[in-house]
Order: structure tokens, then sequence, then C-alpha cells
């Protein structure tokens, strides 16, 4: 018998991350054309599914008191079937994260995933991918090669950590595997802080911050087809753009070897923040090849809209839209945010 050798080739089906729920919310539609909507009524977390076939449903997720309404997150694994809905419970110090999962018409959970050790939790955002590697394993002599895959949904968490309120606060991001009966493994949940992955130090000067910079944000770039995070680093005065890239590894189990994929963050980009500009302010979009735009109200003159484009080798001159009669400040909000597709 000829021995075989392990080639691990990870490949990102994103195609398939989309069927299984992507990007989630308030609301989330599959491919199948049902919706979930998930809100707080009569304090209590509510998911309203209107189906396909046009019934509609309504699911009271237990234990779901003092959530904050903008705070709430659906999405829905399409190859099991399972719903999870993630909110926040409470505000200031006292914030944490839940995350429950509706599993054959039974509720799992909630269960208190940050924020649970003294730390405030907040501004969370979900997102789903299926993510599907390629196993290539030949024989020494190149003949025989068997390519096998393994597939594993994740749910990718993001959220702002602050250790007391004094402390300005850094993004944190975990993943857990989804079981094949759609239950989460948390087990493998291993929070990391998106801070100093520089290889060296850069000068950080004294810039105004705002509460819109501590919302890490979880997104799929359309050209490469990868999720990535977006998050500020406010101790080295940079916005980093990480690439969420599953992997296989291989586990010793008694006398035999398993494999399962894991999440690897690798640098996508990293960009530094100007001193100059209305970081208090301003609001950030990404999207197609990790592009990233500004824009904020003109103080001088409430009647325009500036907004330029930031890179890692600077920034672009910067442009304005005028709003009025021609033009609502929702649509030019919009009209930017197209620039990044």
């Amino acid at each position: 018998m000829r021995a075989l050798r392990t080639i691990l080739t990870a490949v990102v089906a994103l195609g398939v991350a989309g069927i299984v729920g992507a990007a989630a919310g308030p609301m989330t539609l599959t491919r199948d054309g049902d919706l979930y909507v998930v809100a707080s009524r009569d304090n209590q977390v509510v998911v309203t599914t209107r189906n396909a076939d046009g019934t509609l449903n309504e699911l009271y997720v237990p234990q779901s008191a003092a959530a904050v309404p903008s705070s709430l997150q659906v999405g829905v694994d399409e190859v099991t079937g399972a719903l999870y809905v993630l909110w926040q419970k409470r505000t200031g110090m006292d914030a944490r994260l839940r995350l429950a999962g509706y599993l054959d018409g039974t509720w799992i959970g909630p269960t208190t995933i940050a924020g649970n050790d003294g730390s405030a939790a907040f501004n969370p955002q979900l997102f789903i991918q299926r993510a599907v590697s390629s196993i290539i394993e030949k024989s020494d002599d190149g003949e025989d090669a068997v390519t096998t895959e393994i597939a594993t949904t994740f749910l990718h968490i993001v959220w702002w950590s602050q250790v007391s309120e004094d402390d300005i606060g850094v993004a944190r991001y975990a993943s857990i595997p989804v079981g094949d009966d759609g239950s989460l493994d948390y087990r493998f949940m291993e929070p990391v802080d998106l801070i100093d992955f520089l290889p060296y130090g850069i000068a950080c000067f004294d810039i105004e911050v705002g509460d819109n910079l501590k919302y890490p944000k979880l997104f799929l770039d359309p050209q490469t087809g990868n999720p990535h995070v977006f998050a500020t680093d406010l101790e080295n005065c940079i916005f980093q753009i990480l690439e969420l890239r599953p992997e296989v590894v291989e586990e010793n189990e008694g006398t035999e070897k398993r494999r399962r994929q894991i999440i690897i963050l690798r640098q996508g980009t990293m960009i530094a923040m100007r001193p100059d500009l209305p970081f208090a302010t301003g609001r950030l979009e990404i999207g197609r090849g990790l592009k990233v735009i500004m824009h904020w109200d003109n103080e001088e003159d409430e009647g325009i809209l500036n907004y330029l484009e930031l890179d890692r080798d600077g920034v672009s001159e910067t442009k304005s839209l005028a709003v009025g009669e021609l033009l609502s400040h929702e649509q030019a909000v919009e009209l930017i945010r197209g620039l990044t597709n």
C-alpha cells in the first residue's frame, strides 16, 4: 500500500455562505424566500417569520428582557434550518451579549457570550458563513489523488469591549462553529482582541473619538468573495481590515486523527487615522476591494455632505454633495455608499 501525503487547501465557498444566511441584521431573507424580522416588544425579543408561502409565525425569545433594540441581530443557517438571535442586554458597564438558537421547534439558550467577566460588551454584529475546504491526498508517486471536502457553518461575531468607563475600549472577534444539527459548539469560541496587529509602532495623535468608531463591522468583500472584519484600533490610531479565512487542522483523538476547520485572521489592510479629519462625527462605509469612504455633515453649511476615500497610502481630496430639494440627505448618503461597490 502506497503512503499518501496530504495537501490541505482552504477554499472559501462564499457562494455557499450566501445560501446559509451571510450577513445578518434586524432582518434576513433566505434563498427560499423566508423573511425573518427581529424586534423588541413589551420588553421581550420577538422574531416574526413571513414564509415564502405567505404564512406568518411569531417566536418569542426566552429570557430576553432588557434587550437594546438597536443591537438585535437575526440569522439563519440554511443547511440545518437553525435560527440564531444575538442581542445586547442592558447598557453602560452592565452591557453583555446574549445568543440564542432555535432548533427543531425548541429554543437553546440564551447564553451570555461576552460581558460576563466584569467587562462591558456592546454594539454586536453577526455574520453567518458556510466555509468549504478541499483536502487533496496524493500518493508519493503523484498518482491516485483523492479530493474530499470539509464544510462548516460559522457564526462570526464582533463587538466593542470596555473594562471600565474610563477605558477607551477595544473591538473583539469570535467565531462559533455550528454542528450538523444546528447546535453551537462553544468549546471552540476563543475571543480575540482586534488590536496590536502592527509589526511596528506608529505615532498616535490626540484624535477626538466618537462612539461611531466603536462599531466593528463584518462584511463580505464582493471582489474576493471573502468575509472580513473592520475595526478601529484606538490605541494605535488605525483602522484595520482583517480577512476571516478558514483553514483545516488535524487533531489527535486517541489513535485516530480528526480534521476540523478553524478561522484564521489574516491582515487585509491598515489605514492610519489622520488627526485633522472629523472622526468624531464621520461615518465609514466599506465595500469592494476593501475600499473605505468616510462622509460627514459640513459644520459650516448644513446643506453640504462631505466625503473622501481612505486607504493605506493616505486620503483623497474632500468632495461634497449639496443636499436640498433635488437630493435629500438620505439619498446623498446612499449615493456615497454606492461608491464602495
